[in-house]
């Protein structure tokens, strides 16, 4: 049998309840962030002035490039 003084019984209590807490910290947050729906931004409709070519982006920017031509153009319709 291990033979521990009160100091020793103290620091082992002390050391599980600290394993503990940092176990159930550990897994209430991995949790949290595992479960947490991603949302997406809507996306902005654009159509080229030059090439009449209709694509979508998602970034919030008043104009965008053309992946066609490379023209910049303001956005028709937002979601």
């Amino acid at each position: 049998m291990i033979t521990l003084t009160l100091p020793d019984w103290f620091v082992v209590f002390l050391i599980a309840n600290l394993a503990m807490v940092f176990g159930l910290t550990l897994y209430y947050s991995v949790r949290r962030y595992r479960w947490m729906p991603r949302h997406r931004a809507p996306p902005f409709i654009f159509r080229c002035s030059v090439c009449g070519h209709v694509y979508l982006d998602r970034r919030n920017v008043p104009m965008a490039e053309c992946s066609n031509c490379g023209n910049m153009n303001e956005n028709v319709k937002s979601f």
